[in-house]
């Protein structure tokens, strides 16, 4: 192996994802004393092992996350000191007495450093003179790859999406069909961060058999979000052929600390509502020690009860409030609370009848008032066209 090509490895390992969720761990709310503690250690011991000085003090000064140690912040500044010395002389003997690969490759090396230490501004500076001295479209990606991880990791959308497009227009020159499918795990993260889970579902579920971008997530971690997504967004049939059906799902599901995900499918598919709603507890836990997820977990929460609701209403015209609290597993006044917020939203087409304890569904209404929206449509595009052809004769 070549020494560009053993760069292009490395670049590969950065930035460490395990470490920006001991970041958040240790910054969540939603973590407890013994998790903090654990995620410090953690956070700690790779801070010294890499000489992370910059992220140190990121932690320390900008975040105070940590009680900064004087001595231990003067270690690390020196050793970065020195590694960036050695860097710098290996690029001027390069661009003295050698080639133009011999450059890139040093370049490379220093693009590297700054985003093991976590010195942001500097990792993207340094990427884009790297960008700007290689040739090749494989090592051009794997550049615009890293500066979309550099974005996920800091939670920077706008340097993510900057770099997701240019790596767009990249592949749209070249066949790399690898890469391709790469980039949409990219593509499916970065859906999911801005909450449009119906994006991410679908791309989601088109990589389950081509996924390789194991820098940026695990393959529990593509089942656990292809799951997350793709339940509150996607109809039955594709619940039933790309979920329940499919051998990468089931063979991660079916082990034991994951079994609860086919679990979560299969109780939504087929209607045992009562304990859907158990798993879901865990579900929401999950989301929220997510560094991706935890600001959605609310608005998941509620989309997937409506969900629930609706599937559950859609073959009735009428239901009791008893009965239907009974199939969920919650309390009569609890799920009228429930019904009732999303109907005066707009959410679901059903009424209380508080009298009788009934929830009267209006499906059909729903049904009628969507196909007198596209009549409307279709008859506001007629006379458009209508009046762009009386111009045209004009």
């Amino acid at each position: 192996m070549n020494e560009t090509a053993h760069s292009e490895d490395i670049l590969l390992t950065v930035p460490d994802f395990s470490l920006a969720d001991s970041i958040y761990i240790l910054e969540s709310r939603h973590s407890n004393d013994i998790e903090k503690k654990r995620a410090q250690e953690e956070i700690l011991e790779k801070i010294k092992m890499y000489n992370m000085g910059s992220l140190y003090k990121i932690l320390c000064e900008d975040k105070k996350l940590m009680d900064l140690d004087k001595s231990l912040i003067k270690s690390l500044e020196e050793k970065n000191n020195q590694k960036l010395d050695i860097i710098n002389a290996k690029i001027k003997d390069a661009e003295d007495n050698c080639g133009d690969l011999e450059v890139r490759t040093a370049h490379y090396s220093k693009t590297i450093h700054f985003v093991r230490i976590g010195d942001k501004q500097k990792s993207l500076e340094e990427l884009e003179i790297s960008y700007q001295k290689t040739i090749g479209s494989g090592y051009k990606l794997e550049l615009l790859f890293l500066g979309i991880r550099i974005g996920l990791f800091w939670h920077d959308s706008k340097i993510a999406n900057s770099y997701m497009k240019r790596a767009e227009d990249e592949l749209a020159k070249a066949g790399d069909w690898e890469r391709k499918n790469r980039l949409k795990v990219y593509q499916a993260l970065s859906k999911l961060v801005s909450r449009d889970f119906n994006g991410a579902s679908q791309i989601f579920l088109d990589c389950l058999t081509t996924f390789t971008a194991v820098e940026i997530l695990t393959f529990d971690q593509l089942i656990f979000y292809t799951v997350i997504s793709s339940v509150l967004t996607v109809g039955r049939t594709i619940i039933k052929s790309k979920l329940l059906a499919s051998p990468e799902i089931l063979k991660i599901a079916l082990q034991p600390d994951q079994h609860f995900l086919l679990e979560f499918i299969e109780c939504l598919y087929y209607g045992k509502y009562s304990r859907f709603y158990s798993i879901l507890v865990n579900i929401v836990y999950l989301l929220q020690k997510d560094r991706y997820l935890h600001l959605h977990h609310r608005y998941y929460l509620r989309n997937i009860r409506l969900r629930a609701y609706k599937q559950y209403l859609e073959p009735f015209e009428s239901v009791t409030l008893s009965e239907m609290s009974k199939s969920f597993g919650l309390s009569t006044n609890f799920l009228e609370d429930d019904i009732v917020s999303f109907i005066s939203s707009s959410k679901l087409p059903c009424k209380i009848d508080k009298v009788r304890g009934i929830i009267l569904c209006n499906t059909a209404d729903e049904k009628l008032s969507t196909y007198n929206e596209i009549i409307h449509k279709g008859d506001t595009l007629l006379n458009r066209l209508q009046k762009l052809s009386r111009v045209i004769q004009v």
